[in-house]
């Protein structure tokens, strides 16, 4: 992934968040089920923006389904830069009225949240 990373470095500015988001879907996709991984991979990215574009396409890799909402959420725990914490739970609180169909199972998937984001995430899916 460093030399994805320095592909999108050398793209155009328009086109260097959309890369790198789509390089994070290219970690997640290589490093499921091993987040730790993934960030590492992520971290060839220049820090701020652009790496958290490869940190939150990661992210959402993991949860296209139900099964990977356990696997989002530890990927976001375990991040420790605090911009980059809340883009990621920001970016799987939206995507998880997609995935998940009913209130019950929205609710559940917040409580999993870490303490701080809990009420973030129960205002998303309600509005």
């Amino acid at each position: 992934f460093k030399k994805v990373a320095h592909a999108c470095s050398s793209a155009p500015l328009t086109y260097k968040r959309s890369c790198f988001e789509s390089m994070g879907r290219d970690v997640g996709g290589v490093y499921r089920g091993r987040p730790g991984e993934a960030i590492t991979a992520c971290s060839n990215a220049p820090y701020g923006e652009l790496r958290t574009g490869c940190l939150t396409g990661a992210a959402q890799d993991a949860f296209w389904d139900p099964s990977g909402q356990d696997e989002a959420l530890k990927f976001c725990k375990i991040l420790n830069d605090t911009g980059e914490k809340s883009a990621c739970y920001n970016i799987i609180f939206g995507r998880a009225p997609e995935v998940l169909s009913s209130k019950a199972e929205l609710q559940n998937f917040c409580s999993k949240a870490e303490i701080e984001f809990q009420n973030s995430c129960l205002e998303r899916i309600q509005s």
